[in-house]
Parts: structure tokens; sequence; C-alpha cells
């Protein structure tokens, strides 16, 4: 199944969610997020490709922080808790340029990821203001997919490469934040640290065909985990 399927797939299970809910509130909560993420597996494959080139090349794009999108749909549990589900889409990538007389080398990989899952929190009021505090968890199931585009030119030789390959993975990530109403949407900002494990990158489809990067047969594998910074506006659609 292709991931902007997947994709789909979820925000349909979501709804139907939230029909499942009905016989309480139900809020979908539109969610925008910038993050930091480690990839240090993704560095060292970046090395080992220069390497390879015997070119004088570095990196100049190394998986920055980027932004990330999503929705969740949740329901009151209790006066102060609620529960739900949610997805969510985040990208970054990496890229190598080089050229000189000695020879040319490029190398993209634009990595993207669909995660789906659960979440829980608690939203109480400080004294008697309308700013409440919340504090609650996410538990993410990953899929990850990542093109690895390659050219090479050294002298009059040219070699080129345009791969794809994909990483499943699981996902945690606890928050706390505060929320305020803004024209009757109660809005919320939190920062949370997201943590994950993945399986090593494979061809599409076959898991035992991994990607790797030496003549160990090391192979590599994603990681989104960092800092997590997310604006989310709750609006009701079922009471």
């Amino acid at each position: 199944m292709s991931y902007p399927k997947t994709f789909l797939l979820a925000v349909c299970l979501l709804l139907t969610a939230s029909a499942a809910m009905a016989q309480t509130t139900v809020y979908l909560e539109p969610r925008l997020g910038f993050g930091t993420f480690q990839m240090q597996s993704m560095k060292e494959l970046q090395r080992v490709m220069i390497a390879n080139t015997g070119l004088n090349a570095k990196a100049t794009d190394t998986y920055g922080s980027y932004f990330q999108f999503g929705l969740n749909v949740v329901s009151d549990l209790g006066d102060q808790s609620r529960i739900g589900f949610f997805i969510e889409h985040g990208s970054t990538g990496g890229r190598v340029a080089y050229a000189d007389y000695s020879g040319e080398f490029l190398l993209d990989t634009p990595l993207q990821y669909n995660a789906f899952g659960g979440l829980f929190y608690h939203h109480q009021s400080i004294k008697e203001s309308k700013l409440r505090y919340v504090a609650g968890t996410e538990l993410h199931m990953l899929m990850t997919t990542m093109k690895l585009q390659a050219y090479t030119k050294i002298n009059s030789e040219t070699e080129s490469s345009d791969d794809k390959f994909n990483s499943y993975g699981l996902g945690f990530k606890p928050f706390v934040g505060l929320q305020y109403p803004l024209m009757q949407f109660p809005t919320t900002l939190s920062l949370g640290y997201f943590l994950d494990t993945n399986y090593p990158f494979h061809v599409p489809g076959e898991l035992d065909q991994q990607l790797v990067i030496n003549s160990n047969n090391k192979t590599i594998q994603p990681s989104w985990s960092g800092l997590r910074i997310n604006l989310a506006v709750s609006i009701p659609i079922v009471r």
C-alpha cells in the first residue's frame, strides 16, 4: 500500500472513530508542529557515500529541523481529561553537492513519515483564569519512506541511481503545555520530546532486502527522535 493511500486510510479511521465516540463531545484538533531530528545513522550514510567517491565533498544539508502537521480526534474522559487518536505527517532531508575539476557528486536523501496512534491528555485551570495547563502522552506507529538519489561523475565516467526504501517503527512522546481559548476555541501550545525505534530501511515489500552501507552489512534506519513544539486548536464537532 502506498504512503498517500495509507495516510488517507488513517484519516477515514479517525473519522470513523469520532462517530463511535458520539455519546460524548468529540473534538477535531488540527495541529502544526516543528521538530528536531537525530538521524545519526543517516548522517553516517552521507559520510560513507562521500568516502566511496574519493572526492573532497561535504554535506550541505544534514537532516535539519522541519514542520509537521496532523489531526487529532478526541473525546472527553471526565471533566479534565481527553483521549483519542491522531495522524501526523513530517519530513526532512539531507544533501551533498560537490563539483571541481576532478569530478562531481550529488546525493539527495529526502525522508518523510506518516504516523498514527493514540493520545491522552489532562487539562486543568490555573487558579480561576481561562489559562489551563496540559500534560499528556502520545503513542506512534511510524511509516518512513526515503528516496536515495545519487549522481557521480569522475573524469568521463558517470553513474546515477534513484532508489526508494521504507522503514517501520514505534514512537512515544510525553508533552506539557498551556491552553487558552482564542475566539472560543481552546488553543494549546505544547512542548514534548519524541523517542522512537525503527526497523532498518528495506526495499518496499521486501523486509529481508535491507539497505547496507559497508562490507560488514551494517544497516541504517531513521531516527525522528527530538524536541517537538505543537500548536493545536480544539473544535467540537459532536455533542
